[in-house]
């Protein structure tokens, strides 16, 4: 059993076992105890209960029926779950468990295999279908279908099934609610369900069928959903049968034109061509081969295809030997790739064009063609030629189409001739198109000539309009984004300047600190008011100045008194008690009266880096816990300093006398001895503590690193718009830093920001113009050259 099987049956033995019902071993041990600890429960009564389970079990098993469904080669693509309805040979499902046009077996409790006549009905809308098997001279045992009003919630209830493939599993609990789901009304279930229980009956305590297991929550594997089983009785009322042989290809393809190689599975309906499952081909690779005769160049292959996933591949196979070796042009990854196959594996691979083309259209049906000529190939999208090339290693050999790793692409209209090329628009058709959104060209303006008009060219204007649709898109974004940028402008502005007017040394940075991370909060949030949250500090710091017995304002003038009246000075110890009840003061007012806390439960959210977020929800990461505790620190006329330790943020409180202490603000402000910081140094680093880890970090380091941890985040999330603006801030805190400054040019380019992007690798080029430390500046540059078509 492979290592996934092995953590599926110890997840189901450990953490499913309690609501698991078996025939051979029930939950007799359970319920005996329960009976032992009452007094008012007989152990008879227990056994009784076990035994009408048991039995029940027993009653219900025969009439269940376990269904797999194959590929076109044979392979197993899915198993589920039927039961029987009728003893003449009718069985019930869910009509994605037998998928369209699959084929599939099925067997009985006992092993022995049903043929399938016939698909009896189905119903695609309520995810239902029945089956016809050949049950011989034996009839089957069919279950009781319940009629009348839904189950009632807290109803006790058995699902069966073969979860995970499982077989012969029963579960057991209870109708939580009877709610609609996507428009349909679905019967709640408080139980496990697994791929695999999809159409087995929900049993009452009587054997009665209340429902059939149609999925799982997405939320909570102990949360399942049935169709109410009245959903059923329109199917047999009134049936549609197919036969199992035209059920399977009716969708299949037509074996007088396609030939299937390295397997995958393809069907047609409609004139479109679809593929699912991955070939057996390297990385996935499948063929489908035209079997129409090819001509001596020149000729053009022409389709149009549709993928699912942009990061998916398929399209247009040619000079094909039926096996691994063959031509490929196809979208991959939004580019536009030429490959040449020369055999089963990557390393025989070679790609001969991968290019970017502003006429492919994502997400939608794009037209792909190569023109075949001699000793050259054209390949177009759409009627713009992204590729040409000379490469002759394969001069002959057979059309189709092709598809890579988990793509399910759809295509259409596959054709082959000498000329296919669709006659290009107008100039002035064209020129419309391209002014549609501009000046007085507005699509709401319209009138039916127009359309007529533009209908005579079909294909090819629905096309462009479409293109046209995406660069508008593109555009509104693009304004979205200038909109955003021009309301962070001064605030970025004001952040750099915070740093780069006079050394820290010589600024008072009581604020500065609070202040630039306020400002990170508003240039990720502009909507956040710095001048409530500056007073809300002072109002909190005003607060905890209360119990010190004096106003800041007081404690200041204490100060002024202590400088001229010696005769009053308190002796060094008396100093430092004082500063520590002041700290432990703030500690209580924090993190007892205020229950700001270290952000456990979801520590890497982004809200746990924001200060804002940690005033309003008191919930944050160690860093930001210590800005709002130096800050607060600092009004209050205590030394308080960031303490950057390995892996972990503390704050070091530092006394008039000299005297230090370490307190961890993650943790409820708990004083740290050097014991427990070198343990967190270990825990961290895996070494021990040194010198330099105490040493005190500066404000602008201390915004650093919250930076640092946002960009992680961003990075982690491939949140493209939130690198962006923390790459910024990073950049604007620290503008001399090439590596940042590389890495805005590339966000930059990718968000549609090119004129900063090469306004940034201009500055780069300007100070090294060999480069920098082999940042591949002048190549990307090149890429971001205005209208460069590819």
């Amino acid at each position: 059993m492979d290592p996934i099987c092995c953590a599926v049956l110890a997840w189901y033995l450990m953490g499913v076992a309690g609501a698991m019902v078996s025939a051979d071993e029930p939950r007799v041990a359970v319920d005996q105890a329960a009976a032992e600890e009452a007094s008012d429960v007989q152990a008879s009564d227990v056994q009784v209960a076990v035994a009408t389970t048991e039995q029940l079990i027993a009653e219900v098993r025969p009439s269940l029926v376990t269904i797999r469904v194959q590929g076109r080669d044979g392979d197993p693509l899915g198993i589920g779950t039927g039961f029987v309805i009728d003893g003449s040979g009718l069985i019930a499902t869910n009509m994605h468990v037998i998928g369209e046009g699959r084929p599939f077996t099925v067997e009985t409790s006992g092993g022995r295999n049903l043929p399938v006549i016939s698909i009896e009905a189905s119903d695609s809308a309520n995810d239902l279908a029945i089956i016809r098997v050949d049950v011989g001279d034996d009839r089957l045992s069919a279950l009781t279908l319940s009629q009348g009003e839904p189950p009632p919630q807290g109803k006790r209830v058995l699902a069966f099934g073969n979860p995970l493939g499982l077989q012969d599993s029963v579960v057991e609990g209870m109708v939580s609610a009877v709610r609609e789901i996507s428009g349909r009304e679905m019967i709640q279930l408080a139980m496990p369900v697994q791929p695999g229980n999809s159409g087995g009956p929900v049993v009452d305590s009587q054997g009665s069928v209340l429902g059939i297991v149609n999925m799982k929550s997405a939320v909570d594997d102990n949360l399942g959903f049935a169709i109410p089983i009245d959903n059923l009785t329109p199917l047999r009322q009134k049936t549609n049968p197919i036969t199992m042989d035209r059920w399977v290809r009716l969708s299949g393809l037509d074996e007088s034109d396609w030939e299937i190689v390295l397997g995958g599975s393809w069907q047609q309906r409609g004139g479109v061509i679809s593929a699912s499952a991955p070939g057996n081909g390297f990385g996935g690779r499948s063929l489908c081969l035209s079997t129409a005769a090819v001509n001596d160049p020149p000729y053009d292959i022409s389709v149009w295809v549709r993928l699912d996933d942009e990061s998916g591949a398929a399209g247009i196979a040619f000079h094909s030997d039926g096996g691994d070796r063959h031509y490929g042009f196809y979208p991959s990854n939004g580019k536009m790739r030429l490959t040449c196959f020369l055999g089963p594996s990557v390393y025989s691979w070679q790609v001969l064009s991968d290019v970017q083309s502003k006429h492919y259209l994502a997400e939608q049906w794009n037209h792909l063609r190569v023109r075949v000529e001699e000793g050259r190939m054209k390949c177009y999208v759409n009627e713009h030629l992204v590729v040409e090339s000379t490469d002759m290693q394969l001069t002959k050999g057979r059309i189709g189409i092709v598809k890579f790793r988990d793509t399910k692409p759809q295509f259409r209209r596959f054709s082959v001739g000498p000329d296919l090329a669709s006659p290009p628009l107008s100039t002035a058709i064209a020129d419309w198109i391209a002014g549609l959104g501009k000046g007085d060209v507005h699509a709401s303006e319209i009138d039916q000539s127009r359309v007529d008009m533009l209908a005579a060219r079909g294909d090819v204007v629905s096309r462009e309009l479409r293109r046209r649709a995406v660069e508008l898109e593109e555009e509104a974004q693009q304004m979205k984004n200038l909109a955003g940028d021009v309301l962070r402008a001064p605030l970025l502005a004001e952040l750099g300047e915070l740093f780069a007017e006079q050394p820290e040394s010589e600024i008072d940075s009581s604020s500065r600190l609070v202040k630039g991370a306020l400002l990170i909060s508003a240039i990720e949030n502009p909507q956040v008011d710095l001048a409530a949250y500056e007073a809300k500090l002072e109002r909190m710091a005003r607060e905890i100045a209360e119990d010190f017995g004096a106003t800041i304002d007081e404690a200041t003038d204490d100060e002024a008194t202590d400088d001229e009246a010696t005769d009053d000075e308190a002796t060094d110890d008396e100093a430092t008690d004082d500063e520590r009840a002041k700290r432990r003061i703030l500690d209580k007012y924090l993190f007892q009266e205020n229950g700001f806390h270290g952000g456990r439960a979801e520590y890497y959210h982004p809200a746990n880096s924001f200060l804002d977020r940690v005033i309003d929800d008191r919930e944050g990461l160690p860093i930001t816990l210590a800005i709002l505790y130096i800050d607060l620190g600092r009004r209050l006329g205590l030394q308080i300093e960031g303490i950057g330790l390995p892996g972990h943020f503390v704050v070091k409180q530092v006394m008039e006398s000299g005297e230090e202490q370490l307190i961890d603000v993650f943790d409820g402000g708990t004083e740290l001895s050097d014991e427990a910081a070198d343990a967190l140094v270990q825990q961290f680093a895996g070494r021990a503590i040194t010198p330099s880890d105490l040493q005190p970090q500066s404000d602008l380091d201390i915004l650093t690193r919250v930076l640092n941890n946002l960009i992680g985040i961003a990075t982690r999330e491939q949140d493209i718009d939130a690198m962006l603006r923390r790459t910024d801030m990073f950049v604007t805190l620290h503008p001399d830093e090439n590596r940042y400054r590389f890495m805005r040019a590339q966000l930059r380019a990718i968000s549609g920001r090119t004129t900063r992007a090469r306004e940034d690798l201009d500055e780069l080029l300007r100070r090294e113009p060999n480069g920098i430390n082999g940042l591949p500046i002048r190549e990307l540059k090149a890429s971001l050259q205005p209208d460069l078509e590819r």
